[in-house]
């Protein structure tokens, strides 16, 4: 899938049954990874992780990096809630942070939609 520009991104995605973004960054133990443009997007592949916070008492940072860096090619990634330190690494790794708890189609839709009137208000 590609635009008049040939720019599309690729999105994270924290779901738990395929259909609502409806897990946290921390406890995913897979990502569903979107590859977006202004045509819309299409499914890329399911990458399998170890979570962050099985028993949520903490993690480490190896476990964070691991995490961040099975997503290092999204443009973004979108889950139910993200703590700060995950926040903050991803912000890092320039890596946008979207909390959107919804159906998967309705926030691809509006991301979508976001990228492209970003894109278009940057070469103005």
């Amino acid at each position: 899938m590609m635009t008049d520009s040939g720019k599309t991104y690729r999105i994270a995605a924290a779901s738990t049954d395929g259909k609502t973004i409806n897990e946290h960054f921390g406890k995913a133990g897979s990502f569903l990874i979107y590859d977006i443009d202004s045509t819309g997007w299409n499914f890329v592949e399911r990458r399998e992780i170890k979570p962050l916070c099985g028993s949520c008492e903490g993690h480490n940072d190896e476990s964070l990096s691991e995490s961040v860096n099975a997503i290092a090619d999204c443009a973004a990634v979108v889950a139910q809630k993200i703590g700060p330190t995950g926040r903050r690494a991803l912000a890092l790794n320039n890596i946008s942070v979207f909390e959107q708890p919804d159906v998967i189609d309705n926030v691809l839709a509006k991301l979508a939609a976001y990228y492209v009137k970003d894109k278009k208000e940057k070469e103005k």
